[in-house]
């Protein structure tokens, strides 16, 4: 149950409002607007140990920067959003790794 004033999901619903008002806006941004918005999501998500979505974002920021399509971008976002329920802290290479993996699985490779 949450609670006022639960740092977690007061983090937690930044992300995720971050992540939603990005996708939402997706079709009338600049690509410098998205790559902007993907690396607000990404410090955000360093800044309080929420290294799933910081992996992500990173990834996202990658395909972006190497001409990813929207849909793509859209995945990812989605990715993030599912992310930001994984526990706080570090994560195994495994985990992160299944992270990036369910992605790719999201976009067919």
């Amino acid at each position: 149950m949450r609670t006022h004033g639960d740092p977690f999901h007061d983090i937690q619903g930044r992300i995720t409002g971050q992540i939603g008002a990005l996708a939402e806006a997706l079709p009338h941004c600049a690509l410098a607007q998205i790559v902007q918005g993907i690396d607000d999501i990404r410090c955000l998500a360093r800044d309080h140990g929420f290294v799933a979505v910081e992996t992500l974002a990173s990834r996202l920021e990658s395909t972006v920067a190497a001409g990813g399509y929207r849909a793509a971008i859209l995945t990812y976002l989605d990715a993030m959003s599912d992310a930001a329920s994984a526990p706080q802290g570090p994560l195994p290479a495994a985990a992160q790794e299944a992270w990036l993996a369910s992605v790719a699985m999201r976009l067919g490779h």
